[in-house]
């Protein structure tokens, strides 16, 4: 889950926008939002908001919607559905996250993850939550420039500009653009750099980092881009201002992970490894290009769109190799998914953003998601009368042992996780995996095989 906004208003659209380098308050603001890049925290399969803003469109069009029962609203945007562009539910109480039945803490507040990580003044210290209630009351006198509701938290940090947006509103606008350090130009500003570009250009001026200087003026790749839709994953604040660079010159757009994303840019270590981020899992399973900066260099020096599979992205920083290609191979045969015919009973402590980036990779790769025991013992005792033999049912435990809330002994945690995730499944007839597992398989891109406990 990298992975991952918006300018502050203090009480009115017409204030300012506070920028990053005003105060140490608002550095520590964005340093605090990190801690929400759930899949960043186990196991670097980042789930990256911008990315993402990552697995959602509010309440309007747009994602594909989730069923949610007896959903109490997001305080933001007020709607109690889940999409794309929302993310997850999420509920915190006393300045914590809360995890199993809300109804059993007082004064619990509910909102969509991606509602609160780009909310801008919303950050984390030491396991608590702050400001989150004072940008709940902000939000609330503003008016959505979508849909003209109230509870528009994210602003477009353009100055003076007064355009402000539900989160999911904004996902749902095409030409809105999303930046790493959670801020958002509208579409009015989308050609305005972020502020993270402007200093990676201001820091070229005198260096041979920058591609477009090197170019000849007659090689202009004018509209070869426009059917182009870019994202990019890990780069640094030079790659993403030569990404955007890039997409200026050539027509392409530059947009957080969508399912109309043509290209994933990916930045790569020395080994030629990339991150493994939720967008990059996404990404193959959804067979789109997964490329090294170098392609986007190899273009601008040739004027025009060259071969991409020179510049595909062949490993992960978890040593998982060939996943890009084979997801796109499995699109272009139409194959049937990754997960097809394997259902997934995720058991014992997750944090809840976390299992929900793994539940929506496991569906988008065709798997099914038992939610309770009893549907887990229903479908057990069906598989005995099923003629499909191929159809499988894998019971998933949590392998991060440093997600301890009881504070258990880690080897103590270990054992007893095991035991019951072993004995669940013995008592069903299925086989047992790690959640890592279902990551490691997607980011090879094949028909995984079953570990045998």
């Amino acid at each position: 889950m990298a992975t991952d906004g918006g300018n502050p208003r203090a009480s009115s659209a017409r204030n300012s926008p506070k920028r990053h380098g005003d105060s140490g308050v608002k550095r520590q603001t964005v340093d605090g939002k990190r801690q929400k890049k759930t899949i960043g925290k186990q196991n670097d399969a980042k789930m990256e908001t911008n990315s993402h803003p990552q697995t959602n469109g509010l309440g309007s069009s747009g994602g594909q919607t989730s069923v949610v029962l007896e959903q109490s609203p997001c305080a933001f945007c007020h709607s109690s559905k889940q999409t794309e562009g929302s993310g997850p539910f999420v509920a915190y109480a006393q300045g914590k996250e809360v995890t199993g039945n809300a109804d059993n803490f007082s004064n619990v507040i509910h909102v969509h993850l991606k509602c609160v990580s780009w909310t801008p003044m919303i950050y984390f210290k030491d396991g608590l939550i702050k400001n989150l209630e004072s940008e709940i009351i902000r939000a609330n006198k503003l008016k959505c420039s979508s849909c003209g509701k109230k509870g528009a938290g994210l602003g477009c940090c353009r100055k003076l500009c007064q355009k402000t947006y539900h989160v999911p509103c904004a996902y749902d606008i095409p030409d809105c653009r999303w930046d790493d350090d959670f801020l958002l130009l509208c579409p009015k500003h989308a050609s305005s750099k972020f502020p993270s570009e402007e200093k990676a250009k201001s820091g070229k001026k005198d260096t041979e980092k920058g591609i477009s200087r090197h170019l000849n003026p007659s090689k202009i790749l004018l509209n070869y881009g426009k059917d182009l839709v870019l994202c990019g994953s890990g780069l640094s604040s030079d790659e993403k201002f030569d990404l955007v660079d890039f997409a200026s010159t050539s027509g392409a757009i530059v947009s957080i992970y969508k399912n109309n994303v043509t290209h994933v840019i990916a930045a790569t270590d020395s080994k030629g490894a990339c991150t493994r981020t939720y967008k990059i899992l996404m990404a193959i399973l959804h067979g789109k290009w997964i490329l090294t900066m170098e392609w986007i260099k190899a273009c601008m020096e040739a004027g025009h769109l060259v071969k991409e599979e020179p510049y595909e992205v062949l490993l992960d920083n978890h040593g998982s190799c060939g996943g890009p290609k084979e997801g796109r191979l499995r699109l272009q045969n139409n194959a049937p998914r990754l997960f097809n015919n394997l259902s997934f009973y995720f058991i014992g402590d997750f944090l809840p953003t976390y299992k929900a980036d793994l539940l929506n990779l496991v569906t988008t790769a065709g798997g099914t998601v038992i939610e309770t025991r009893d549907q887990l013992l229903l479908s057990s005792h069906e598989e005995d009368t099923k003629a499909n033999v191929n159809e499988v049912t894998l019971v998933v435990y949590n392998a991060d042992f440093s997600y301890n809330p009881g504070f258990e002994d880690a080897t103590a945690l270990k054992c007893r996780v095991l035991d019951e995730a072993e004995d669940l499944a013995q008592e069903v007839g299925c086989q047992v995996v790690p959640h890592i597992w279902i990551l490691d398989s997607i980011a090879c891109g094949l028909q995984p095989s079953i570990p045998r406990h």
